[in-house]
């Protein structure tokens, strides 16, 4: 005879969340989902990744601003070059030429310069990208939360589901534990077949392995949710909630946002904005740029100490640059992004119809769920009514033990097609709860 009861067993499996560092209780899967926000690596990522691309945009507008630039040198002259040139000009003979040397040993000079694109469309374009990309990648973080809560709520309405799957799998373990003492003791006083005991016990091993196995997996999805929530191994993790009572919490209602159409769109609209940043490399750049600067030159070598005076200079230019040809890289490079434009609108344009598509196949497949769970309730309950309306009448003398064992055997088939439906309903719940929230 197996044993009696797998209380002992589940409950050994859950005392290792009991003795533990920290205390972490939720009554939702908002409110796992809320803790996730804070605490599960990969969104805290996406997070990052956000934020870096808001300072690359603001980093994008400093290709607008002028560049500021100051220089300062000092020069040693170790030996300065000799020149040749004509003794005539100091009075001496024609056909000769005189070794003479310009310049002073010590050279001190700084300056200031300032350069500013007055017609640069490629840098205006640039920060349209940034923006676009801040944007996109803000969507991105968006569809990877929603991605981890969809792996959450799995997680989650797997324990619950096997919450109740433990719950049941007790009850009828109770009832198929004392129907198989009543017919090994009716088999001892020979009243029974070996047959019917063989079915008794057939009926409490169904009942002990539903047990173990809700057992094991909640303890799977309780780990699974830890390593979501990033809580370690020695912390608890406690959901005070049940899936019936989550199933009767939730209506259809309307859907959010779907953050892949938004994502779809901004990928397309920062393609195009590439488009014509690739168009704006056959424009000229126009550049303003000024620079004063000032030197001294001293054959002794006392720096900020006086000397010679200094000589400023300074002065302003525009500058035009167009590059007229290239090879026609840049013709080519603006034909692949037309192309890349045309290819994310299309991109997008499916993404919204695939999108209100799943959300009306959602619909449909959420209301046969709760059709498909009501109907396997009742059935499992009619045959439960039916099991206490055979037992009844056996000990009143009327039915036989057979049809008794027979009963209980069709409520435990019974009892699975309600857990499979109520599985079938718990795919369906975490979908329509995803699509409900705005991310």
């Amino acid at each position: 005879m197996l044993p009696k009861s797998l209380t002992g067993i589940i409950a050994l499996m859950t005392m290792g969340f009991t003795s533990t560092y920290a205390q972490n209780s939720f009554k939702s899967i908002e409110d796992i989902w809320k803790y996730a926000d804070a605490h599960n690596i990969t969104i805290k990522s996406a997070a990052y990744e956000s934020a870096k691309s808001t300072w690359s945009k603001k980093q994008s507008y400093s290709s607008l601003l002028p560049q500021v630039g100051l220089t300062g040198s000092f020069t040693e002259n170790t030996a300065i070059q000799t020149t040749l040139i004509p003794a005539a000009i100091f009075g001496g003979p024609d056909g000769q030429y005189r070794a003479v040397q310009f310049g002073q040993k010590y050279i001190y000079s700084g300056g200031v310069n300032a350069q500013m694109d007055l017609l640069n469309v490629q840098n205006w374009l640039g920060v349209g990208i940034a923006k676009a990309t801040e944007e996109y990648t803000k969507a991105t973080a968006a569809n990877t939360r929603k991605s981890i809560y969809q792996q959450i709520a799995t997680q989650y309405y797997a324990y619950l589901l096997m919450s109740e799957a433990a719950r049941l799998a007790a009850e009828s373990e109770a009832i198929a534990d004392s129907v198989a003492q009543t017919t090994i003791n009716k088999f001892n006083e020979g009243t029974v077949s070996a047959a019917n005991v063989d079915v008794a016990k057939i009926n409490l091993n169904r009942t002990q392995q539903t047990a173990i196995t809700a057992a094991y997996q909640l303890s799977t999805a309780k780990n699974n949710l830890k390593v979501l929530l990033g809580i370690s191994v020695t912390d608890s993790l406690n959901i005070d909630n049940t899936l019936r009572a989550d199933v009767a919490q939730t209506t259809i209602g309307s859907f959010a946002e779907d953050p892949s159409i938004k994502q779809a769109l901004l990928q397309s609209q920062m393609s195009l904005i590439q488009y014509k940043a690739s168009n704006s490399a056959f424009l000229p750049i126009i550049t303003l740029q000024y620079n004063n600067a000032t030197q001294q030159n001293d054959n002794t070598f006392r720096p900020f100490q006086g000397g010679p005076a200094w000589f400023p200079s300074s002065y302003w230019s525009l500058r035009a640059s167009w590059t007229l040809f290239n090879g026609g890289s840049r013709w080519m490079q603006s034909r692949k992004n037309k192309i890349n434009v045309e290819q994310t609108l299309a991109q997008y344009q499916n993404t919204q119809n695939q999108s209100a598509i799943n959300d009306e196949n959602l619909r449909l497949a959420y209301e046969k769920a709760s059709v498909m769970l009501r109907k396997s309730e009742e059935i499992m309950k009619l045959s439960y009514d039916n099991y206490m309306h055979i037992t009844n009448r056996y000990n009143a003398g009327i039915e036989p033990l057979a049809n008794r064992l027979s009963a209980f055997s069709d409520y435990i088939n019974y009892q699975n097609q309600y857990l499979n439906s109520l599985s079938d309903m718990m795919v369906q719940l975490y979908q329509v709860k995803i699509r409900q929230t705005t991310f």
